[in-house]
């Protein structure tokens, strides 16, 4: 699976540590859809599985077992396809990665899902970093227009995210954590050192021991599945860039000023310095973070800049798998929306479009707070915008530049949740989300292209209160109606949800009381999404508008 980052591309001087595995794909290569039920859980025969060369890790295979499979069975399945297990996953019970020694990647999967003893089989699919590519600024301009809007870039005054105001409330917090799921972080900048030291137990103990028995050795600054090290240095500039916008030292006369003064940033190395990563590794990275508050450090939110390829083959069912697992650990999943001026609710982008509560998608926004001429967008699917042009962050070797995209957007959600977490330590992740969303300034460019309409404020998130936002999530614009459809719509006043409001369609006149209990149709409890099943059969296919109690509106086309 591909993505490409949001800023301009920063000349790769690091030396490569000599990964095995990602092959090189050019920017904003469309893959091809994976023929069969690739992005499902069936297990039915497979006898022609069709892939895009370069969109997954040749010879490697993620396959997720049933509970209750048999030792004997597993390894069964492991000789058909004549695989040997690589890793084994724990945040995603009974997954595994393998490698195959002869089949090819759609032989295995064919393999593999004859059996009843398998959820579910996918390629290890390759993701990139989202980027547009735009020449830097003067690198010595110091004013930063998203964190304090003047006018000094010739843009709107105020269309900004009020950091200077926030900052009088909290200025972030070093017993908060926030991942960084990107190139790696430059852990040396003199704008971060401070701030990317998440594991002290291993930064202050002895090399080449695991002083804090997680099963990392050496992890002081984070881990790099993708080299199979505890070394996640940046090789590509990328990830110093997010992690700037997070949690750049402030108040230092240095350089730039994060969103957090104060916070402890994870670097997880998931993507190579050509900017290709894989699912295995991203899955890898929300285990660790769920090593890491098991040992009772407060991580908030992972951050993730990055997307595949249009369509369905950007889907990986261990990915989000991965992501609920965060979910039921208490953390958020921050996702660039993508730089393909597309509509997700049509054309679905990964990570982003994974419809589970935890995940907030971010458009990218100007410094005349309209939405940014790359942005992908989408009603249902992208939450919220956030500044993406033309922002100002660190990148390796001690430098500054100007990069722009939603990996720039996605940032400031990330940063803004590890100040909530900073001003109130006891918040719920779903609290944090809702803060986000409601907490935004609406913006027209922004009220048919998002959920909320609104550009994240972080002062408004921290001061938050009787705001009320309210926007339909599901059905997409497009269904199968052959399957009871899954109906589901954000309703919050600041943290908590609002009151369960109904829904009628028509033609039909077909009222559901949407519930918030996480049960059946609702993904998590006392969230503020409420879900319900609109079961339409016999299929009858046709154009149909949802009506909500609060005065949302929506439509879907249902096909048979």
């Amino acid at each position: 699976m591909q993505q490409t980052h949001q800023g301009t591309r920063v000349p790769a001087v690091w030396r490569p540590r000599g990964r095995r595995r990602i092959a090189m794909v050019s920017l904003c290569v469309a893959v091809a859809a994976v023929a069969g039920a690739f992005a499902g859980v069936s297990t039915a025969a497979t006898p022609d599985v069709r892939l895009a060369k370069g969109s997954y890790v040749p010879g490697e295979v993620l396959v997720r077992f049933r509970d209750g499979a048999s030792a004997s069975g597993v390894a069964a399945a492991h000789a058909s396809a004549a695989a040997t297990v690589l890793r084994s996953f724990t945040s995603v019970s009974n997954l595994q990665l393998v490698r195959l020694s002869g089949l090819s990647v759609g032989g295995a999967l064919a393999k593999y899902r004859q059996r009843s003893d398998v959820l579910y089989a996918e390629p290890n699919q390759i993701y990139r970093i989202d980027d547009v590519e735009l020449t830097p600024n003067d690198p010595f301009y110091a004013s930063m227009y998203n964190l304090n809007n003047t006018g000094q870039t010739g843009g709107t005054p105020d269309a900004d995210i009020d950091a200077l105001e926030a900052w009088n409330v909290t200025t972030g917090s070093n017993a908060v954590y926030v991942g960084v799921l990107d190139t790696g972080v430059d852990w040396d900048h003199p704008d971060l050192v401070n701030n990317t030291k998440p594991n002290a137990a291993e930064c202050n103990g002895q090399a080449g021991q695991d002083d804090d028995a997680n099963g990392y050795v050496d992890d002081c600054h984070g881990i790099d599945p993708l080299n199979g090290d505890t070394n996640p240095m940046d090789d590509n500039g990328h990830g110093t860039h997010t992690s700037g916008t997070i949690g750049a030292i402030g108040n230092n006369n240095t350089g730039v000023t994060g969103i957090n003064w104060n916070v402890q940033i994870i670097a997880c190395k998931t993507h190579d310095p050509s900017g290709n990563g894989d699912a295995a590794a991203l899955v890898e990275c929300l285990q660790y973070m769920e090593i890491m508050k098991a040992q009772g450090k407060n991580v908030v939110a992972t951050n993730n800049s990055y997307g595949g390829c249009p369509e369905a083959c950007g889907f990986s069912q261990a990915l989000e798998d991965a992501i609920a697992s965060n979910m039921d650990e208490g953390i958020l999943f921050v996702a660039s929306a993508g730089n393909d001026a597309a509509n997700n609710d049509t054309t679905l982008k990964y990570p982003a479009d994974y419809f589970v509560p935890n995940v907030i998608a971010v458009a990218a926004t100007d410094d005349d707070d309209l939405l940014a001429s790359f942005s992908n967008f989408g009603t249902n699917t992208v939450s919220v915008g956030a500044p993406g042009v033309s922002v100002r962050s660190t990148v390796w070797n001690n430098s500054y530049t100007y990069l722009s995209g939603t990996s720039m957007a996605g940032p400031h959600v990330a940063g803004i949740a590890g100040l909530l977490a900073a001003q109130d330590p006891s918040r719920t992740w779903s609290a944090i989300r809702n803060l986000i969303l409601a907490g935004g300034d609406p913006k027209a460019s922004l009220t048919t292209k998002t959920i909320t309409g609104r550009r994240v404020n972080a002062n408004g998130s921290l001061t938050c209160a009787r705001r009320k936002v309210s926007g339909p999530l599901r059905p997409l614009p497009t269904v199968d109606g052959q399957d009871p459809i899954i109906v589901a719509a954000l309703n919050i006043n600041c943290a908590r949800g609002a009151r369960a409001p109904t829904v009628t369609i028509t033609p039909g006149n077909t009222v559901i009381q949407l519930k918030d209990d996480g049960r059946g149709a609702d993904l998590a409890g006392r969230d503020g999404i409420f879900s319900g099943r609109w079961n339409l059969l016999p299929c009858d296919p046709g154009a149909y508008t949802l009506t909500y109690s609060n005065g949302k509106q929506d439509t879907t086309t249902v096909t048979c």
